[in-house]
């Protein structure tokens, strides 16, 4: 027992001295980072912030000034941006100090990371557009004095490269899940269908629960990309969320 007891002891001082690297806290400004952040933000004075609760009453709570509070998912829209707070939703404000975290410090949390453009003050095409690491081009980050660039380059044809350049504000970052193209699934509550993996953005159909679907691509932000059928044209394809989907076999 007491051979038990000294093997034990042994393990946990193993395991305190030399943490495993999920244990291991990403620090950034002299504060931890937590996976989904985006920055974090202080307040000039004292004031009121809001949460929206689902029978649409509001809740309120003072935030004192000169307190730091993480943020996570950020909306850009008409001239205006909103920061998510925990459950509480700010919008940007000269009271409103943010500081934004690195983008490659953001996307270290993921272990296929997607970039998607949630700026819809930006080119009108190019919300919910998503990046990924490729092949032959990719992906790089540059540093500059109003924050880091996500640099982005691909190819038409593979003879010549275009490459973009994205703040880090106006991204989103997402687990990439592979998926087999192919897979029938139903809908198991009634859903509304994306043109973009992004639940804020304009729903183009409405389906049914119980309506039979097929996974065309991987899954980004919780959503799979389907089809009505495995031929064909495919006009009708959208996003539709992961948990609402469950696989049932050919008929």
């Amino acid at each position: 027992m007491k051979k038990f007891f000294m093997v034990l002891l042994a393990a946990f001082v193993l395991a305190v001295v030399n943490p495993t690297k999920s244990e291991a806290k990403v620090m950034y400004d002299g504060a931890e980072v937590v996976k989904g952040q985006t920055g974090k933000m202080t307040f000039k004075k004292d004031i009121k912030v809001y949460k929206k609760n689902p029978n649409g009453t509001f809740d309120s709570l003072v935030v004192k000034r000169n307190n730091f509070f993480k943020t996570y998912d950020i909306e850009k829209y008409d001239g205006k941006t909103f920061y998510q707070m925990g459950q509480y939703r700010v919008q940007a404000t000269d009271l409103v100090v943010f500081k934004e975290v690195p983008i490659k410090i953001r996307s270290s949390f993921y272990n296929n990371p997607t970039y998607i453009y949630i700026n819809r003050d930006g080119i009108a095409s190019s919300y919910g557009s998503d990046f990924r690491k490729e092949e032959l081009w990719g992906i790089s980050f540059k540093d500059t004095n109003n924050g880091q660039l996500l640099k982005y380059c691909d190819s038409g044809d593979g003879t010549y490269e275009f490459c973009y350049e994205y703040p880090g504000i106006d991204l989103k970052i997402a687990e990439t899940i592979s998926r087999d193209r192919g897979v029938r699934y139903e809908l198991t509550g009634d859903a509304e269908g994306k043109g973009v993996p992004l639940k804020e953005s304009k729903t183009e159909r409405f389906m049914k629960k119980g309506s039979i679907v097929y996974s065309w691509y991987n899954e980004i932000n919780g959503y799979i990309y389907v089809v009505d059928k495995l031929e064909g044209r495919h006009d009708s394809a959208v996003w539709l969320p992961m948990n609402l989907l469950k696989p049932v076999g050919d008929k």
